[in-house]
């Protein structure tokens, strides 16, 4: 119903239907719809990115079980790394409260957004914890042998 149209009160009251207003245009819906859509391959290209992650992680991790070597150490902790941060990137918020010019005091607050995303690198962590014992000697060994050499 227009603005302009104009119903009276009798007919209102007798239960007359107005005439349907114009439908909405669909550039609106469609500017929704494509933001929607962004959204959601977004969201998809992330979970096959951890997923792919993941995968790597575990050949990489059996790898380094097989054959403890600098190379397979290396590969092994640049993928754990690149989970975690890809994992952290999403799943957490930080706000920073507080601080004044006269009281920089302040407190940060730190929320769990995705929790699947955490869950999951929680099972990985979990995983992969022989791995990463394996990986913690290799770095104490070479600590080790830098201080042997210096």
């Amino acid at each position: 119903m227009k603005i302009s149209d104009k119903t009276s009160v009798k007919d209102l009251r007798k239960g007359h239907q107005p005439l349907a207003s114009t439908p909405p245009k669909p550039g609106l819906f469609s500017l929704f719809s494509s933001e929607l859509q962004a959204k959601q391959l977004e969201v998809n290209q992330h979970e096959q990115t951890i997923s792919d992650l993941r995968a790597a992680l575990d050949t990489a991790g059996e790898a380094l079980e097989k054959e403890p070597t600098i190379q397979n150490f290396r590969r092994f902790r640049e993928l754990l790394s690149k989970l975690a941060k890809q994992v952290s990137n999403e799943a957490y918020r930080l706000e920073k409260i507080g601080g004044t010019p006269m009281n920089p005091r302040y407190y940060e607050i730190i929320t769990v957004i995705d929790k699947e995303a955490d869950k999951l690198y929680e099972l990985v962590v979990k995983e992969q914890k022989d791995r990463m014992s394996i990986t913690a000697s290799v770095i104490g060994i070479k600590g080790l042998v830098v201080d042997l050499v210096t």
